[in-house]
């Protein structure tokens, strides 16, 4: 479950965005050479970096809303509900900016070679342990948008309070040992490695179908900017074994991988920011009646986004007024325990086809791919009436009435008595449980270099998934089911030399993605949580982008392009990433993301058409150590 700052909880995931995610984060970074400080067996490397960012093309209201007033012409007062001001956005509309960042962040990491020749710290004996490091990655940071903006990038009317110190520790201040592992050498042939650490398997430059284990975390830069693939993933803690095979068969390269997770669940393939104060917010839609809410006072406002939500939203009953509405998950995350363990097997090897056919068969056996659903015994939508009464479906143990206006529901506070003038009825609960369910996940991925044609290095990658979960079938009473999951990469990668760009040899990367549902339930949606839509969850999508990269000014100027597509929405991306080496130890670097397509809908599945009303421009100043 994701657990927001507005006093609910979003029982939900965002798959669609790792679409976006995925190739961003795997793209738009040049990562510039660390330099090195070593001492003996010990070593240090890593930066310091300042980042300001701006954001651009979300525009001013058009003014063209109506406000709520109170008709008393009958024998009772009447609310007669405004309706929300459009706004303007997109690529090209430079009528507002907003700063949302100005972080200052550490990369350090240090490595302790403290086996070699069987010998600890080069005196005692191991005599089973060969060699072995401890390696750790430190990376703490702090914003000081936060502190700035006292409301962050919260919109008008939307009864938002200012941050408050836990608030402020929680979403702008990271003080995040980021990854720490002991690397245990027994033999030439066979290792371990214990500790927090990433598993990647794929071959994959970006979005990959097998890349499954480590979850991204978007809540502290979205989908945007320099963090690097490396840096959002979660890390897990775990045990990896790693055993190296002779040669057989006319194979090479033959090698045994796997681990263990001893129940530390980190998430289920994304978490995102739902705080809308918080600049990265995620742009995935909410479904609501005429996609509008009102604030406390019951006053309309657009309600599309996460990042147009407000603290205390209501919506408007026909003949009852306003209504307070929370969206409630009910399900806790799984516990750390080794009941909830999870693991994951590897086997690679070199095929003789051609020049070398690479490929890794992979089995994973872990908590990814829940389904969410509204909570079965409640429905969809319960409303909780002025009168007294229970609602229909509710224990009772789980919903006490207070006052007209006001609800507790177990674990949560709902909002509260009116204002004056405010004809308020009640509140409308929507909840959800999720399944934390360990999931079966098989994958094929590998390399294969053609030198005698093309001189490409082509990639593949394919993951089978028997039960994904969250799929919303209008065909069931309870509103979720599970569907089969299929998911084709094929990419090339190839250096080229281009006179007239660069003296030095361009890298291009072009990559293809299809995923696939051959169960999907007709008319099906992306999620089944109430209150939540990820858009048409469609049988095929196809998804593809073009990245560039260039050594330039001798190699001191390092840029990346990439050309992103959402083929089936007709939206997609321009970015490019620009490193500068200014001294041995000083870098400029620029980013910038440019979305383009049809900004205003807001069920794209892939979250482009949301994204194409704000765009991106970043500096950082990076000093190696």
């Amino acid at each position: 479950m994701l657990n927001g700052k507005l006093g609910v909880g979003f029982g939900t995931r965002w798959r669609a965005l790792m679409v976006v995610a995925a190739a961003t984060f795997a793209m738009l970074w040049s990562s510039a050479a660390r330099a090195t400080i070593t001492q003996g067996d010990f070593s240090v490397f890593g930066f310091l970096e300042t980042r300001e960012e701006g954001r651009w093309g979300e525009g001013s209201s058009t003014n063209n809303g109506t406000l709520t007033r109170v008709s008393h012409t009958g024998p009772l007062p009447t609310a007669i509900p405004g309706r929300a001001s459009t706004e303007t956005g997109g690529s090209f509309d430079f009528n507002h900016w907003d700063l949302d960042e100005m972080r200052q962040l550490a990369d350090i990491r240090p490595d302790y070679h403290i086996v070699k020749n069987y010998k600890l710290l080069g005196r005692l004996d191991t005599i089973f342990l060969k060699d072995a490091d401890a390696f750790a990655f430190y990376r703490p940071w702090y914003d000081a948008v936060g502190t700035l903006k006292n409301k962050g990038l919260a919109e008008t009317n939307r009864d938002f309070p200012n941050y408050n110190h836990r608030e402020l520790q929680q979403q702008y201040f990271k003080d995040d040992l980021h990854e720490y592992y002991a690397q245990l050498n027994f033999t030439d042939n066979f290792s371990a490695r214990i500790g927090k650490q990433q598993v990647i398997w794929s071959e994959a430059d970006a979005l990959s179908g097998t890349e499954v284990t480590n979850t991204v975390d978007a809540t502290f830069h979205g989908v945007y900017g320099a963090e690097s693939p490396e840096d959002v993933r979660k890390n897990l803690q775990m045990v990896k074994l790693n055993y190296i095979l002779p040669d057989f068969l006319k194979t090479a390269n033959n090698e045994v991988e796997a681990f263990w997770i001893p129940g530390d669940y980190q998430g289920n393939g994304i978490n995102v920011m739902i705080d809308p104060r918080n600049p990265w917010s995620v742009p995935a839609p909410i479904s609501v009646p005429g996609h509008q809410a009102y604030n406390q006072n019951g006053q309309p406002f657009r309600l599309q986004t996460v990042p147009n939500f407000g603290a205390k939203n209501m919506l408007a009953i026909p003949g009852l007024g306003f209504t307070d509405l929370a969206i409630i998950g009910l399900t806790p995350r799984p516990s750390k325990s080794l009941q909830n363990s999870e693991f994951g097997a590897r086997y690679s090897t070199l095929i003789p086809i051609g020049n070398g056919l690479q490929t890794s068969f992979i089995y994973l056996f872990e908590a990814r791919d829940d389904r969410s659903d509204a909570a079965s015994w409640a429905g969809p939508q319960t409303f909780i009436n002025a009168l007294g009464h229970f609602a229909k479906g509710f224990p009772k143990s789980s919903v006490i009435k207070v006052a007209p206006g006001q609800a507790i529901v177990t674990g949560a506070y709902v909002f509260g008595f009116p204002r004056p003038g405010v004809l308020k009825a009640g509140t409308i609960v929507l909840l959800s449980d999720t399944d934390y369910r360990r999931n079966n996940f098989f994958g094929l991925t590998g390399t294969y270099y053609d030198k005698d044609l093309t001189d490409i290095v082509y990639r593949y990658d394919v993951l089978y998934e028997p039960k994904f979960g969250a799929v919303s079938d209008p065909h069931r009473v309870s509103g979720a089911t599970d569907t089969e999951r299929l998911r084709f990469i094929v990419a090339g990668d190839r250096p080229t030399y281009i006179p007239w760009l660069s003296k030095q040899h361009t890298f291009i990367t072009a990559q293809y993605t299809n995923t696939w549902y051959p169960d999907r339930p007709p008319g099906a949606q992306g999620e089944a949580v109430p209150g939540l839509a990820a858009g048409k969850l469609r049988e095929t999508s196809n998804f593809a982008f073009l990245a560039i990269t260039n050594w330039l000014m001798n190699g001191q100027l390092t840029s990346t392009n990439v050309v992103e597509d959402d083929i089936d929405d007709n939206t997609g991306a321009i970015s490019s990433s620009n490193v500068y080496r200014y001294s041995r130890n000083v870098l400029f670097g620029v980013n910038s993301i440019w979305f383009l397509g049809r900004s205003g809908r807001y069920t794209d599945p892939f979250l482009f058409s949301r994204q194409s009303r704000s765009n991106l421009l970043e500096f950082t100043l990076t000093y190696e150590i």
